[in-house]
């Protein structure tokens, strides 16, 4: 699993998954590549090839999966709501 506070690069093998849970608000940037992306309790499954991106629109489990060959993605956290900073996970309580 993932925890995000800022933004992370990820390489994945083809058929490497990566787990993000309440990333409602996050970005998935393909760098390189093709992603797999669905959402828990959704229908939908995106199809996000190099140069695209998409941003999670409910909370819950996301899963991004490499498909075609290896991948390179970019995951930017959602930002802060207005007044508050973000906390580090390794600050959380």
């Amino acid at each position: 699993m993932v925890c995000l506070d800022r933004s992370v690069r990820v390489a994945l093998v083809r058929g490497g998954i990566i787990r993000l849970s309440e990333a409602e608000g996050s970005r998935i940037r393909a760098l390189a590549g093709a992603l797999w992306i669905t959402l828990q309790d959704d229908p939908r499954d995106m199809l996000v090839v190099a140069g695209e991106a998409f941003v999670v629109d409910r909370g819950g489990l996301t899963l991004v999966c490499a498909i075609a060959g290896p991948a390179m993605l970019q995951i930017e956290a959602a930002p802060a709501p207005a007044g508050e900073s973000p906390v580090p996970a390794s600050r959380a309580a």
